[in-house]
């Protein structure tokens, strides 16, 4: 680190020009990322994916569906006939169904039209909108509409939540600098991050497809991570420049010193955020690349950008103070907490376990859900639509598809497709199912008779494909998303039964997470665990750390829990499957972060003095001001988010701020020193003889 300090130094001329190049190219393609953001990322390859291959290409059902609903209409029945023509009419969408081809499609004086498109592309939407009159209520929803809509909120919560998050932040950078050039440092590198991950990501969209989730993901944590960062990186040079060192020699020190513990805080936040890469599902691994890509120019900038800048900044880095602050007065009183901390370390451990474990309490009743029309704010279109129309015709849409190899020509093919229904319409699960065997039971003909004549083999071309494959629709009593309808599909695919539909998809997801998600959470501790091995040659050390943090962390799915599912803080409703995955990758990187930051100083001090009882109460002296200050920042930049529209993305901000402000407070402020103070010198063994410590 030494080495690159002296490299920054010398070249910082020409790490500027670099930069500014870079920053320009990739600025211009930052601004056109959200138009490259498509889908909600929850897709994979399975089962759901092959039924709904089979359904487009033996059946010739369309990708995604618009739902037009039509209410308060005069002569509705006349309306909706009169726009289906028009629908037919653009050029490009694929079937469009109305009240004759879906006699259910009226009810309660609403009624519906599906429009088959062959992509989210927001042109479909607005090719049907230039169709419909100005007569009654007409209103469209289904995914390609919701999609759109969630890219705009996203803009918008994007917006809205940077003008209440940088000035907070700027704020706090005021009170702990206090001067105008050292708190608009560390701004310039977060918003200098985010220039760097979304320019980036702009490319990597065009090679795959990338939720619309990340671009809020990737502003948050970009934000976050590049003051957080310069943060410490500035305060250290701060201080070396106060110890009497010139500019150039305070920037390489500081490289030396910050620089090192940057590095491993970003590889700690990297393997968290990394471990999301394991769960096959395309919306965590978006999400992933995109803050992998962030954490990585959160460190490029701290260790090249920053330090080139406080060498030209250096002079002016004081200057402008807007109050005085007195040397050493914060210090003094991280000295007396660690001091009152230490001496009663038992009752103070005890105290921090009786605030974290309750909050583990309510993790029994934790609900999770994937986001659709319900995750946009309740003004929009599409989930006013989207409500309306589950209310009324909810309990008559397919939760599941059954896909049968019979050929109903043939009286095996024709038996099978009765007994399957036949078994499907006695299952208590089953609300309702629709096959050629209920279609021929409704015409009161034999399903033989009918499949022998063109007009009957016409009548099913919905359940039955040239290709001897046959459709089965189905509707469950129970919501599609519930755990009863996904153990009824797994129980009809462990008999053999090939099943797509809404079921079929929740059903994919939540095991594709369930499955790997023990294995990432392995993989992360594990990782963990070896790097802060390697940086602080300690056992004992990460072992805490890691105990520490799944505390924190469960605490924290427990308050959420608390503040959105019980209704009694803020409005109902069911967490986000992303929130709580997304929230321990991040946040298990960041509270090592601070781990690193703070555990460096007091491993300094012991080394030099080999008192570890000193090195708690200097080590918490010298970086417990800035680690607050740094968790006050990513409250503020992540909290901001709490006050946006998008409902995953609104309980991302306030679990990250909930868990940074667990983290800050309980942990740093009490169970750090508490431990240390606990197991003495047994925190820095090491086998083999670590180093040789001054006993006293």
């Amino acid at each position: 680190m030494q080495r690159l300090g002296h490299l920054m130094s010398t070249y910082f001329r020409g790490v500027l020009i670099v930069w500014a190049i870079l920053l320009v190219v990739l600025g211009y393609f930052a601004y056109q990322l959200p138009d490259r953001l498509e889908g909600n990322g929850f897709t994979r390859d399975g089962d759901f994916q092959r039924v709904e291959t089979v359904l487009d290409q033996d059946f010739g059902q369309d990708p995604h569906t618009i739902i037009v609903l039509f209410e308060n209409q005069e002569n509705l029945r006349q309306t909706m006939m009169q726009h289906v023509e028009r629908f037919r009419d653009i050029n490009g969408v694929g079937n469009v169904i109305g009240p004759v081809e879906n006699p259910r499609a009226i009810r309660d004086d609403k009624g519906y039209v599906t429009v088959g498109v062959p992509t989210l592309d927001a042109k479909w939407a607005a090719a049907v909108t230039r169709q419909l009159d100005d007569t009654g209520t007409i209103r469209l929803t289904g995914e390609p509409v919701v999609v759109d809509e969630l890219n705009t909120a996203s803009k918008n919560d994007l917006i809205r939540a940077e003008l209440i998050g940088i000035p907070a932040a700027l704020i706090v950078l005021l009170l702990v600098f206090g001067t105008p050039v050292a708190a608009i440092l560390p701004l310039i590198m977060g918003l200098v991050t985010f220039v760097f991950g979304a320019g980036v990501l702009y490319f990597v969209a065009g090679q795959q497809e990338l939720s619309i989730f990340v671009l809020n993901a990737v502003a948050m944590i970009s934000l976050a991570l590049g003051i957080d960062f310069s943060l410490l990186y500035v305060n250290r040079f701060r201080e070396e420049r106060q110890d009497g060192q010139d500019i150039r020699k305070a920037a390489i020190r500081s490289v030396e010193t910050a620089g090192r513990s940057i590095l491993f805080s970003g590889i700690c936040v990297f393997v968290g955020l990394a471990g999301l890469l394991l769960i096959d599902v395309d919306v965590f691994r978006a999400v992933a690349i995109g803050t992998l890509v962030s954490v990585l120019g959160a460190v490029i900038s701290a260790l090249t950008l920053l330090p080139a800048l406080l060498i030209v900044f250096g002079k002016v880095l004081e200057k402008g103070r807007l109050f005085r602050q007195r040397a050493g007065r914060s210090e003094d009183h991280w000295r007396r907490l660690a001091r009152f901390v230490m001496k009663r370390p038992v009752a103070v451990t005890i105290l921090s376990l009786l605030l974290l474990l309750p909050c583990l309490l309510p993790l029994r009743d934790l609900t999770l859900n994937i986001p659709q029309a319900t995750a946009l704010p309740e003004s929009y279109p599409s989930r006013l639509a989207f409500e309306s129309w589950e209310k009324t015709f909810g309990n008559d849409g397919t939760d599941a598809v059954l896909i049968l190899s019979a050929d109903a020509s043939s009286e095996v093919g024709r038996e099978k497709i009765e007994d399957v229904t036949i078994r499907l319409e006695s299952d208590p699960d089953v609300r309702s199912v629709v096959s050629a065997a209920t279609i021929a039971e409704q015409q009161q003909v034999p399903l033989e008779q009918l499949v022998a004549v063109p007009a009957g083999r016409e009548a099913l071309t919905a359940f039955l494909s040239e290709n001897d494959q046959a459709r089965i629709d189905v509707n469950l009593k129970g919501d599609p998303g519930d755990a009863a309808s996904q153990d009824w599909v797994r129980k009809m695919q462990a008999d053999g039964y090939l099943v797509g539909g809404p079921a079929a998809f929740n059903q994919e997801i939540y095991d594709a997470i369930e499955s790997k998600l023990p294995l990432a959470v392995g993989v992360v501790v594990l990782a963990t665990f070896i790097i802060l091995l390697i940086a602080f040659r300690s056992i004992l050390i990460p072992i805490k750390a890691i105990l520490m943090n799944l505390l924190s962390l469960g605490a924290t799915f427990g308050l959420l829990v608390i503040l959105f599912e019980s209704g009694a803080v803020l409005p109902q409703e069911t967490i986000g499957i992303l929130t709580p995955v997304f929230i321990f990758s991040l946040v298990f990187g960041l509270s090592m972060d601070y781990e690193v930051f703070l555990v460096s100083r007091m491993e300094e001090y012991y080394d030099e003095t080999g008192d570890n009882d000193y090195a708690t109460e200097m080590g918490l002296a010298k970086t417990s001001k800035i680690i607050t200050s740094a968790a006050l920042i990513m409250i503020v930049v992540t909290g901001a988010f709490a006050f946006t529209g998008v409902s995953p993305i609104k309980q991302l901000g306030v679990g990250i701020a909930l868990a940074i402000f667990i983290d800050a407070t309980i942990v740093r402020m009490l169970l750090v020193p508490a431990l240390m103070k606990l197991f003495g010198h047994w925190n820095w063994w090491w086998p083999g003889g670590r180093r040789k410590a001054i006993r006293k």
